[in-house]
């Protein structure tokens, strides 16, 4: 074969030549059906024996949590959210006295604790929201019931 040719399948403007003369390559590969590739013989001759599978996780625990409703006045008051939600207890916050860029900055800094600490974050009214924790069951009636909507 010549240099140019050689270069040429090296970088991809020609098409690779598959025809070896080589015994190597006139040989199929017979691993699977070669003894020593069998697991009774593994167990047998060194002593192996596989690893047991592990059992299931368990299922993830699930609490009640407490239900902490805050009426905001201004953005300041956000370490309230943060601190009762890092806590574990479910947050119910109306932002009507708020203007918008301060509601809007709430949001941002909820939804920012949510991902953090793998929470959800549910719209329970056009200005009322609420930041459950990752593990706990509070339905909608309970949120809407603490934030005084039902």
């Amino acid at each position: 074969m010549s240099m140019l040719k050689k270069t040429k399948e090296f970088f991809g403007l020609a098409p690779y030549e598959t025809d070896h003369d080589d015994a190597y390559y006139a040989d199929e590969p017979r691993y699977e059906a070669a003894p020593a590739y069998a697991p009774e013989y593994r167990e047998r001759e060194y002593g192996y024996t596989p690893e047991p599978v592990a059992p299931a996780a368990p299922a993830p625990r699930t609490y009640q949590s407490t239900i902490v409703p805050v009426e905001l006045n201004s953005f300041e008051d956000a370490q309230i959210i943060g601190a009762a939600f890092r806590d574990g207890d479910a947050v119910v916050f109306d932002m009507s006295l708020l203007s918008r860029d301060e509601s809007r900055r709430i949001v941002d800094f909820a939804a920012g604790l949510c991902f953090a600490l793998r929470g959800q974050m549910k719209k329970i009214d056009s200005l009322t929201f609420a930041v459950i924790p990752e593990m706990s069951t509070v339905t909608t009636s309970e949120l809407e019931r603490a934030a005084r909507i039902r």
